[in-house]
């Protein structure tokens, strides 16, 4: 889906759903009854966001929260520790991509912007709803569960969905938040941060135990399994989902990363020949001068003939230079050569290359299910046109892309919930970093510097600062996305 279509899908969904809001609030007859059934499930509707917020779960995290008390109140305190690490690390890399982007023409983002249709593809669009929505529910909830644990009251809990961004909140009492001490304080606003680096790290753990896991229903290291093939790919025809590919021109596949090495390999280098000998070549030829034409800059000697033909550039021990037209599939033997004199000495050897544009190459895929395939063309597109994973199902009714969807959601997990810690723990106005400075200045400074005004003054300084590295960050990042699509 490009673009310009998605941007539209997405206008027209928020546009029907408060059109439908608006009608059903102004018609008399469903109004009534419409705004009750809102108000009895805590949604509400404007343009662009929906949100959700419940009380029930206020008894859940009381009791929770009450649940061994030493313990929680170690965990909470490592969370505290570990939250205003977090402030200064997010600090240093801010500042560190900033003074990249100043000194170098291509500067390196540690911290990269996610936007669907431009650097997320469409097709990943649940990870990364489920993804937000899942962090974002343990974040709120680490901050809930802190709270009880420090006595301060939680008057609800709630989801909302903004534009594309899915997220929750947790509602507290702000007059017990702002009675208790900075220590306890700072144990409730870093919990937030704490429980996105745990989540992290059990993404981490499944992703280590994952290929464990699904040994029991499914093998690897036979080769790349084939998940999906785009239509009207060159090789849609050749290939079939479920089937698994063992090499790509005699370079060894075992698994997805040497079946990207493997092609990357026909990339690098050039096109090699095949090793033949003149008396076959020239039984198997259909060349003929007067058919010989040039497209592109790549000489064609095989005009309208079949398409299982293919012009090839030859060259003999003995000199000798021309073009045949001859059948790819048979002339293409295990010996592959560059020069004649690569090929066995034994008669008139020849080695020949199919006549190709620099981009292209004569690429042979071998695979489990039927005879070799042959590809004709970049191997760029190739590698798109094959979705490719490292496990085949034991069993008929194993899923056969559950390990790539399980895979792919732990790294989603990983990426997404570690970077929400690191920028919300960032000492920046609107994010858990300013309730962590402020607490963090109190905590530490309370007696160096007694007066409020003066410490409060100090937070401003370093919020309006963290807040515009932030913003410059997100600029610079912006603008290296725009420059890239």
């Amino acid at each position: 889906m490009s673009h310009v279509p998605a941007v539209l899908v997405v206008i027209f969904f928020w546009s029907l759903l408060y059109v439908g809001d608006f009608i059903l609030k102004k018609y008399r007859r469903l109004s009534r009854t419409y705004k009750e059934l809102l108000d009895e499930n805590g949604l509400s509707f404007s343009f662009g966001h929906i949100r959700w917020y419940t009380t029930k779960f206020n008894r859940c995290f009381f009791r929770w929260g009450k649940h061994y008390p030493s313990l929680t109140q170690a965990w909470f305190t490592a969370g505290a520790c570990f939250g205003v690490c977090v402030m200064v690390v997010s600090v240093l890399i801010l500042s560190w991509t900033l003074s990249q982007a100043l000194t170098k023409n291509s500067p390196e983002q540690v911290l990269t912007p996610v936007m669907p249709g431009i650097n997320l593809p469409w097709s990943h669009i649940l990870y990364y709803l489920l993804t937000l929505t899942l962090a974002g529910i343990v974040h709120e909830v680490g901050h809930a569960l802190a709270a009880v644990r420090e006595q301060v009251r939680v008057n609800g809990f709630g989801i909302f969905f903004m534009v594309l961004y899915p997220g929750a909140f947790v509602d507290l009492y702000t007059e017990h938040l702002a009675v208790i001490s900075p220590l306890r304080q700072l144990r409730i606003y870093c919990a937030g941060v704490w429980h996105n680096f745990i989540l992290a790290l059990i993404a981490v753990g499944f992703l280590w135990i994952l290929p464990s896991l699904l040994s029991l229903g499914y093998v690897s290291n036979r080769g790349a399994v084939i998940l999906d093939l785009i239509k009207g790919s060159a090789v849609e025809d050749s290939l079939v989902v479920g089937d698994y590919i063992t090499s790509v021109d005699n370079c060894l596949v075992k698994n997805v990363v040497e079946w990207k090495s493997c092609l990357k390999k026909t990339i690098v280098e050039p096109q090699h020949g095949f090793c033949t000998d003149m008396m076959t070549m020239t039984r198997k030829n259909s060349f003929l001068e007067t058919e010989s034409y040039i497209f592109k800059e790549v000489q064609d000697c095989c005009g309208n003939l079949t398409a299982s033909r293919l012009c090839f550039s030859y060259q003999s021990h003995l000199g000798q230079k021309g073009l045949s037209c001859l059948p790819a599939r048979t002339m293409m033997s295990d010996k592959i050569c560059n020069i004649p004199s690569n090929c066995p000495e034994k008669g008139e050897k020849v080695c020949i290359h199919p006549s190709l544009d620099n981009s292209s190459r004569l690429i042979k895929i071998s695979h489990y299910k039927g005879k070799d395939v042959l590809y004709v063309g970049d191997p760029y597109i190739l590698y798109f046109s094959v979705s490719v994973g490292n496990y085949l199902p034991i069993f008929k009714f194993s899923p056969l892309s559950l390990p790539l969807v399980l895979e792919t959601f732990f790294m989603y997990i990983i990426s997404l919930s570690s970077a929400l810690a690191l920028l919300n723990a960032a000492p920046c106005y609107w994010l858990d970093g300013q309730w962590i400075l402020y607490a963090l200045v109190d905590y530490t400074l309370s007696q160096s510097l007694p007066d409020v005004r003066t410490r409060n003054r100090l937070c401003k300084i370093v919020l309006t600062a963290g807040t515009f590295l932030l913003a410059a960050n997100i600029l610079l990042a912006l603008w290296t996305l725009g420059s890239m699509t």
